[in-house]
């Protein structure tokens, strides 16, 4: 069991709350601020799977109020692919050496972002291949670093979907292709009870910072929206320099 009391609990805790409102607002970014804090406390591997844990607990509040408003084909097939490419993330986590990993990351996200500020958009919809990349892309991310969110973040924000049906998809996307990143790591023995139990004390912190986080979303436009977008992916970009 935890000790509540302790520094790093409390850091986690205040991490957490942070981290959920980012999520609640956004529909993606947590992992952002959870998986580097956690990562550099407990080390990489329990981090990530922390991470993840938390990312269920504060995505499935949100997910009645954005239901309606999700294209569920696309979902399906971002799904399809991610499923696959979780488990290959999750190899290399245990496997291969993380530093040229991390530097590739981080110069593929900011790529996306200076494509994103640029004003490039899809010209219609994205075709089924380029949804399936994006879905293989993420579940390799989640697999590797707890972070799902670069890839369908730039795939969502690269269309011209309105702000609300984007963050509907993207919380919506998360709670599944979270799941399939947790049944990963329950698979390789990376979840134990330590990490449950932590998950369980900072559930509550998490969920606190969602529920506010989402009451704030609708007090934004669209444009602020976006702009903060693309700062929680140059943070990213950051953030997996330090895991």
């Amino acid at each position: 069991m935890p000790d509540l009391l302790s520094l790093p609990f409390l850091i986690c805790a205040a991490v957490a709350c942070i981290a959920g409102m980012v999520r609640g607002f956004a529909g993606f970014g947590a992992a952002m601020l959870m998986t580097p804090a956690f990562s550099a406390l407990f080390g990489p591997a329990v981090g990530v799977a922390l991470c993840l844990l938390l990312e269920i607990a504060v995505a499935l509040p949100l997910v009645p109020g954005v239901v309606r408003l999700v294209d569920w084909r696309r979902i399906g097939l971002l799904l399809l692919a991610a499923v696959v490419g979780v488990p290959v993330g999750n190899l290399v986590l245990t496997n291969a050496d993380p530093e040229p990993m991390r530097w590739a990351i981080s110069a593929i996200v900011l790529g996306a972002v200076a494509l994103l500020a640029s004003g490039w958009r899809f010209a219609g919809q994205p075709r089924a291949v380029t949804t399936l990349a994006a879905g293989a892309s993420s579940g390799f991310l989640n697999g590797l670093a707890g972070m799902a969110g670069p890839p369908i973040a730039f795939y969502y924000l690269a269309g011209n979907d309105p702000v609300a049906r984007v963050r509907a998809n993207l919380t919506t996307y998360f709670v599944f292709v979270d799941l399939v990143a947790i049944t990963a790591f329950f698979s390789r023995g990376l979840i134990d009870g330590d990490t449950l139990f932590l998950g369980l004390f900072l559930a509550p912190a998490v969920m606190a910072g969602g529920v506010l986080g989402g009451w704030l979303f609708p007090l934004a436009s669209e444009r602020f929206y976006r702009g903060l977008a693309l700062v929680l992916l140059t943070g990213v970009a950051a953030g997996v320099l330090i895991l």
